[in-house]
């Protein structure tokens, strides 16, 4: 159990990585935001439907309403991004590159919004194809066409898991030039150099930022940057005063993280619950909750906790929430139940290792209960 414990806590961490701050992943679901409140450029039918659907993480739904524009004759070009767009979300990477390929291959030569769009796509697809190099690729044409500052940031992702260091702090500094007082990136920052072994590295720009404050760093950004020092007791301190000023969900969540790595997992719960009870439902919150009730060994009210947070998600902690809310299963020892939600999980998720361990761990539980009940 302590090691299943041990695998949830690490899925969680890279989750949130995925979702809030894995650049590639980040970038490609801002852009279908952006798509589906432009109307989809051609303004038809059938990829409003399809738009809709990805933006409800529904990605088979999308591929349905797909195919019906390309029946009716729709815009080819929108189709093909669209459905590349699917295959990044049901993780067909290489499809998905094929598809946006083909996208900008249709347009007229000359580029466009919608072309850089796509390029952000199809990086992210490279990206997760383990082809850095032609990722990086992509993040040229990008910065080329419009010297975007975002892709600096994300070039500089990829140009680390090249092992090109000088370069990726290069585009860092570029970044930090244009966004001197943009302290959400300097913690990303952090969190890319720290991921890949670079945590010396990435210190430096939280120390730096510490260091260089001219007054306009909020309590809830300093709190955050203490919290990645590891200096729990400031961190504390200035969270504690951030949620008395401004109640945010960020600095109650942090706030909490930083009572848990402190081992103070019911202050930590009651920091969650009390953001709950006062500012309303947080699907964030109660993921974090959850996680917290499980190490307290309360598995029902985690159970509970997940249940409550995948009501209140828009889709974006749908990963998190599902895979732990099977996990919780498995604590209570439901493990037909666990097994189930698992099986889902992983077909949304198939590059998962994690769920594919985890599935073979229920497989053999469950085979040891029939087989005790047979005898």
């Amino acid at each position: 159990m302590i090691k299943a414990l041990n695998r949830l806590h690490s899925h969680k961490k890279n989750n949130c990585k995925n979702i809030k701050a894995g650049t590639a992943l980040r970038a490609a679901l801002a852009l279908c935001v952006c798509a589906i409140l432009s109307g989809c450029g051609s303004g038809s039918d059938n990829l409003k439907t399809a738009y809709e659907c990805l933006g409800n993480l529904d990605y088979a739904g999308a591929m349905n309403a797909l195919a019906g524009a390309e029946e009716a004759g729709e815009d080819a070009r929108e189709i093909a991004r669209a459905r590349g767009i699917a295959c990044i979300g049901q993780a067909d990477y290489s499809g998905a590159a094929d598809y946006l390929k083909q996208s900008l291959d249709s347009g007229t030569g000359y580029p466009d919004r919608m072309d850089v769009d796509t390029n952000y796509y199809l990086a992210a697809a490279y990206n997760y194809m383990g082809d850095y190099a032609a990722a990086e690729d992509r993040y040229n044409a990008i910065i080329g066409f419009c010297d975007d500052t975002e892709s600096y940031l994300l070039r500089a992702s990829v140009r680390l898991k090249q092992s090109n260091f000088e370069g990726a702090v290069s585009d860092f500094n570029v970044v930090i030039s244009r966004k001197p007082n943009d302290y959400d990136t300097v913690i990303e920052i952090y969190e890319m150099l720290t991921a890949i072994g670079y945590r010396d590295a990435g210190m430096e720009y939280i120390k730096a930022a510490i260091s260089g404050d001219t007054g306009k760093m909020t309590d809830s950004e300093k709190g955050r940057m203490y919290y990645y020092m590891g200096d729990y007791t400031q961190a504390a301190a200035f969270l504690e005063s951030a949620r008395n000023a401004e109640g945010s969900v960020t600095s109650s969540l942090f706030l909490g993280r930083t009572y848990e790595a402190m081992g103070e997992y019911n202050y930590a719960a009651n920091v969650y619950e009390s953001y709950i009870g006062t500012k309303g439902a947080s699907a964030e919150l109660y993921d974090q909750l959850g996680l917290c009730r499980l190490k307290l060994g309360e598995y029902e009210a985690a159970l509970e906790a997940f249940k409550a947070g995948k009501e209140a998600d828009d889709g974006t902690f749908a990963k998190s929430l599902d895979y732990n809310l099977a996990v919780a299963y498995e604590y209570i020892s439901d493990f037909d139940k666990a097994y189930d939600l698992l099986q889902e999980y992983a077909a949304r998720y198939p590059d998962d290792a994690d769920a594919a361990r985890e599935l073979l761990f229920l497989q053999s539980r469950i085979s040891g209960v029939e087989e005790s009940v047979e005898e």
